[in-house]
């Protein structure tokens, strides 16, 4: 007989339960470093010492992403299991490709979008990857690598004209000639960073940079299509020599962010956020309601069009999206 599928609100009822066992009994906490099928790899504090240790998972814990802290017990032949998810400080979420939620990571503070000169930016991308570090509250990075590969215009992808007033931080990076490569390893220090972005940019090349004791496979660019193959996997959590945590994920071809649902799409986009104030209606969405400010500030070149796209995209995923 096929196994009943619970609820989100069972499911949730079931993780606090757990949290509350696994917090009330004197179980280990770890901090998850690796994720690939029904096991974790974590890293366990114990005696002024830390271990690394393979898990198995209890059943219906829900989704362990790399920054999770969980709690454990061992076994008598020294293995051990996950029993609870701690409480998160956030999540990185998005939406596959048939429409689930993915969790990406926890209790991360930065978010820290690779964009590459070749395969050039897609604005679209950048904006849903800075939407959910928005509604997440996390800090976001921008990072534009292979500046090497730039020939002529200083700013031909509109980056620093669109998202520098925005108060978004941009680095320009290059493996090839160390480009802002200290600027960044300054960025990251002291912070638990997510560097996400599509596959070749070049994630892999700066997280073997950032680690060089690390052993990161470099993928080959396909001459075909320019875009690279998929390096990394699964995430890895590593620990910066200057500080910080950072964790590397596989390359995707899009990503599509998970919506809050209590909060407005235009909460995700700064500029939008801020011109909504002066519009007519409190409850406007910035079609074609009557005295929509941030109808007039696209129309008047104040807002970029590809910014209102898409705020656009976003507003018709969350009246269209479920959540699973």
């Amino acid at each position: 007989m096929a196994r009943r599928r619970l609820s989100q609100q069972q499911r949730q009822r079931i993780r606090q339960a757990q949290q509350t066992e696994a917090l009330s009994a004197d179980h280990l906490q770890a901090l998850v470093v690796s994720h690939q099928g029904g096991r974790v790899l974590l890293e366990v504090e114990r005696d002024d010492a830390v271990n690394t240790v393979d898990a198995k998972i209890k059943s219906n814990l829900g989704s362990i992403v790399c920054g999770d802290r969980v709690a454990l017990e061992q076994g008598d032949r020294d293995d051990y299991r996950v029993l609870a998810i701690l409480p998160r400080a956030n999540l990185l979420q998005r939406i596959d490709g048939f429409g689930n939620t993915r969790a990406v990571a926890a209790n991360i503070s930065q978010l820290v979008v690779c964009l590459a000169v070749v395969p050039a930016p897609n604005l679209l991308l950048l904006d849903q990857y800075l939407l959910s570090a928005e509604q997440q509250d996390i800090r976001p990075l921008i990072v534009l690598n292979k500046i090497d590969l730039l020939e002529h215009a200083s700013d031909p992808f509109e980056l620093e004209s669109i998202y520098r007033p925005l108060g978004y931080d941009l680095v320009n990076t290059s493996v090839e000639n160390g480009t802002g490569m200290d600027l960044l390893r300054d960025r990251l220090a002291g912070e638990v960073s997510v560097l996400g972005g599509v596959s070749g940019v070049g994630k892999s090349s700066l997280t073997r940079w950032l680690l060089p004791d690390e052993e990161i496979r470099i993928a080959d660019i396909s001459a075909a299509n320019e875009e690279g193959r998929h390096t990394t996997r699964s995430s890895r959590l590593y620990h910066l020599p200057g500080g910080g945590d950072l964790i590397d994920t596989p390359g995707v071809r899009g990503f599509n962010p998970w919506i809050d649902r209590s909060l407005s799409p235009a909460q995700g986009f700064r500029e939008i956020r801020e011109l909504a104030n002066a519009c007519r209606f409190h409850n406007c969405q910035h079609l074609r309601e009557p005295g929509c400010a941030v109808v007039t500030a696209l129309g008047d070149g104040r807002l970029a069009s590809s910014r209102y796209q898409s705020y656009l995209r976003s507003l018709e995923a969350a009246d269209t999206r479920t959540d699973r």
